[in-house]
């Protein structure tokens, strides 16, 4: 596993937290993502399960704009695309996406963010207690305040524990995952995780809406 520059500890112990938070795809997440100033809104499809949008179920051909706030129910994942990125929140996720008439970020409350990512530019994905610069990549994200589950599942991507400073580049060509932890007693703040609760056909559709072929096949 690479090392964390700077403020990353080395802890030999194994953190019981770590596996009540791999079964929760609901932990609490405060995400933002920047995005082209030109993207408006997008327009669901077929919506299948319990998918409301500023307090109102959603039908097909919803359009999801800036300043709406997007719920999913306990067996719903819903998909849209802005520009040339692309998403997937999954079951019992609360997001609200920021701006007035175009784009300014993306706030997910709880649940978990799937998103592939044009390229062109860097978007800033950011937790409780990571941030991380993308650039053309597919990244899968669930947090809570005390920690985050980041998956590079390819491309680039820089994460930095808020906490602690400490950096760690990841390059992927198939899904490296780091736990990033907010606070520890001793030990990394960025330390390597298993792949959880995302798959490689859910990328490859993402990619699919957005006209590209994804890299994992």
């Amino acid at each position: 596993m690479k090392t964390c520059a700077n403020h990353c500890r080395t802890n030999p112990q194994p953190d019981p937290g770590r596996r009540s938070f791999l079964g929760a795809a609901g932990g609490a997440v405060a995400v933002s993502l920047g995005f082209p100033a030109t993207v408006r809104g997008a327009q669901l499809g077929e919506v299948v399960g319990e998918l409301y949008v500023n307090g109102f179920r959603a039908p097909p051909g919803t359009v999801i704009k800036p300043g709406d706030r997007v719920l999913t129910g306990p067996d719903t994942s819903q998909s849209f695309a802005i520009g040339q990125d692309a998403f997937m929140i999954k079951p019992l996720t609360s997001l609200q996406i920021e701006g007035n008439q175009f784009v300014a970020g993306l706030r997910v409350l709880t649940g978990g963010l799937l998103g592939v990512f044009g390229r062109g530019g860097t978007r800033t994905v950011r937790t409780a207690t990571v941030t991380a610069g993308i650039r053309g990549t597919g990244i899968y994200v669930e947090a809570s305040s005390i920690m985050s589950y980041f998956c590079t599942c390819y491309g680039e991507v820089d994460l930095e524990c808020v906490t602690y400073r400490s950096k760690l580049r990841v390059k992927a060509d198939s899904h490296k995952a780091n736990f990033i932890y907010g606070k520890v007693d001793s030990g990394r703040s960025i330390v390597a995780a298993p792949v959880v609760n995302h798959t490689n056909a859910e990328l490859m559709m993402l990619e699919k809406m957005v006209g590209r072929v994804s890299p994992l096949g």
